[in-house]
């Protein structure tokens, strides 16, 4: 099984996959050994810069017992022309699983098919379900629950949008997205989101998707890769930045969140630093999600 986005998770495996993440955490907190994957290696391939997911990566993986090796592409022969079935059907005799993290989709996508053993989105231009099932994880510890709490999205509907539209519809969490026009979540998104009976609400005014809203959620306005003009960008989104006043129209105990890197121009120290948000605990669950799922995976597999 891999993890290419998150509906390749059923939602019964999802719930699982949290409920292990509790146990995780609380040993690593205790400093309980949970070396569970003891003689297993894994491969962590990035070619875009990465912080948390390349962190929070080696630092599960040494949790587990297992070994990571670090890969750059550019050290790899398929920089150099050896093609995708070949990579795949060598790293599969090599390693138990595969971390990867390109900004073609459609890469990843090939790689998993020319390959036997389970590989892991770390995030490409189309999806970042590592980022959404450690989001789901902190809604749940924050809110004690996942069901019926109301989710804003203020900014691009971006890959990290994507994720938390079908993981949200998959834990019957209700979405509202605002975006510029123009700017909007992919038809192909919505219409997944929908097989899980998804509410899912597209707004252009901030303020109206906020309304009454349980979590707020932002992000970067110029993702990797992007290669849209950022002066225009910058002022497309110039009523999109979450600010403290914007904040005020969600429930007083709404929380905030934000994947990181922040750039400063879609949200306020003010609101980062405030009481009201979990970014950096949503950092630290990265930690404790991909464990779990490091888990799922290859005990699976």
């Amino acid at each position: 099984m891999d993890l290419l986005k998150i509906t390749n998770l059923g939602k019964k495996d999802l719930k699982d996959l949290l409920k292990k993440t509790d146990i995780l955490k609380e040993k690593k907190i205790r400093g309980k050994p949970h070396k569970e994957l003891e003689s297993k290696s894994v491969g962590l391939l990035f070619e875009e810069p990465s912080t948390r997911t390349r962190i929070s990566f080696s630092v599960g993986c040494s949790d587990l017992g297992m070994h990571s090796l670090y890969l750059k592409e550019e050290d790899l022969q398929i920089r150099r022309g050896e093609n995708i079935k070949d990579t795949g059907n060598v790293i599969s005799r090599y390693l138990d699983s595969l971390v990867i993290r390109a900004l073609d989709h459609q890469k990843i996508k090939k790689l998993a098919q020319h390959s036997t053993i389970p590989i892991i989105n770390a995030m490409s231009k189309k999806y970042h379900p590592c980022q959404a099932i450690a989001d789901l994880y902190t809604i749940k510890e924050k809110k004690d629950q996942l069901r019926d709490l109301k989710f804003a999205w203020i900014g691009d509907a971006n890959n990290v949008c994507n994720s938390n539209i079908l993981g949200n519809s998959m834990m019957d969490i209700e979405t509202r997205i605002a975006s510029p026009k123009g700017y909007e979540p992919e038809k192909k998104v919505i219409k997944e989101a929908q097989k899980y009976q998804g509410d899912i609400k597209i707004f252009n005014d901030p303020y109206k998707a906020v309304e009454d809203s349980d979590i707020i959620y932002t992000d970067v306005w110029i993702s990797t890769g992007d290669d849209r003009d950022p002066s225009e960008i910058k002022q497309d989104f110039k009523e999109f930045k979450v600010t403290q006043e914007l904040v005020n129209q969600a429930k007083p105990d709404a929380i905030v969140m934000h994947c990181m890197p922040i750039k400063g121009n879609e949200i306020t120290r003010e609101v980062v630093e405030s009481t009201q948000s979990v970014i950096y605990d949503q950092a630290e669950n990265r930690l404790h999600t991909e464990k779990a799922l490091l888990l799922k995976l290859l005990k699976q597999n």
